[in-house]
């Protein structure tokens, strides 16, 4: 009996576009982003793990499972620090008109203009990262003040 191999074909898709999605994101992706998407995916795992042993009637297997890890997780929301301010930012305003590709003395409409063109290449949302749209944030505004 022959099945039907579109359902694996499917599958197989997704997978691949899964792991392709998944390289794009680790290749621009910062350190505390693939942390979190590691919590992230082992506390979802551990979730679907402890739902499966509870549907299955091992729920004491799952209250062990969830007693065992919970150490765990108070201990990292206990350490959990603020995120302290980037010391790469521009201080000066020397820097600061580097980072805009500006010369020094540019007016505040070339210094707009030059934000405005960089953010939208390095934007979040545009395949950037926070730390870029943060310097650059910065250097506006220290030349603007």
């Amino acid at each position: 009996m022959v099945q039907n191999p579109m359902p694996y074909l499917i599958l197989l898709a997704g997978i691949a576009l899964a792991v392709f999605g998944l390289y794009r994101f680790l290749l621009k992706a910062e350190k505390r982003q693939v942390k979190a998407l590691f919590l992230a995916t082992a506390a979802i795992g551990v979730g679907i793990g402890s739902l499966i042993f509870a549907l299955t009637g091992k729920l004491p297997a799952a209250i062990t499972i969830l007693g065992a890890l919970w150490p765990l997780g108070a201990s990292y929301l206990r350490n959990r620090k603020p995120q302290a301010p980037s010391s790469t930012l521009p201080v000066s305003r020397k820097e600061a008109y580097e980072v805009l590709g500006l010369k020094e003395g540019a007016s505040e409409e070339d210094i707009r203009t030059a934000h405005l063109r960089l953010m939208k290449k390095v934007h979040p949302d545009q395949q950037g990262t926070d730390w870029l749209a943060q310097k650059i944030n910065a250097a506006r505004d220290i030349l603007l003040k």
